[in-house]
């Protein structure tokens, strides 16, 4: 046997189980992006904030869901706080991540997704 193709076939075992574990890195974490807690709640919320799409309606929205996802995770009073403060620091490190007019593509995609989302839960359009 040729020693070059040994070491080939052994990169070629190297790449296709790193794939693999890549796949199931990421199937797993969309799977975990999906389920919303506390913190991005609040995050989405306080993005309404920044961008200037917070309404009555939205803030309707954003309560009921607060109260739900509280209530469905079974939260204590200081894990419920703690997590609300992990949302606004996130959303305050992401506003100020993007710079001099940065901001204006995170409002127009993140920032009117959220208002749409928090007006859908408090039933408005």
């Amino acid at each position: 046997m040729v020693p070059g193709v040994y070491e080939w076939g052994l990169r070629c075992g190297r790449v296709v189980l790193l794939a693999g574990a890549c796949i199931v890195l990421a199937s797993a974490s969309s799977s975990f992006a999906e389920a919303r807690g506390l913190a991005d709640v609040v995050y989405e919320f306080a993005v309404t904030n920044y961008c200037g799409t917070l309404t009555p309606a939205v803030e309707a929205g954003f309560r009921k869901e607060l109260a739900q996802i509280t209530a469905a995770g079974g939260f204590d009073d200081e894990t419920a706080r703690q997590q609300r403060i992990q949302g606004w620091i996130a959303a305050e490190r992401e506003w100020r991540n993007r710079g001099l007019g940065g901001q204006r593509a995170w409002c127009a995609d993140e920032g009117q997704q959220a208002a749409r989302h928090f007006r859908a839960i408090a039933g408005q359009p």
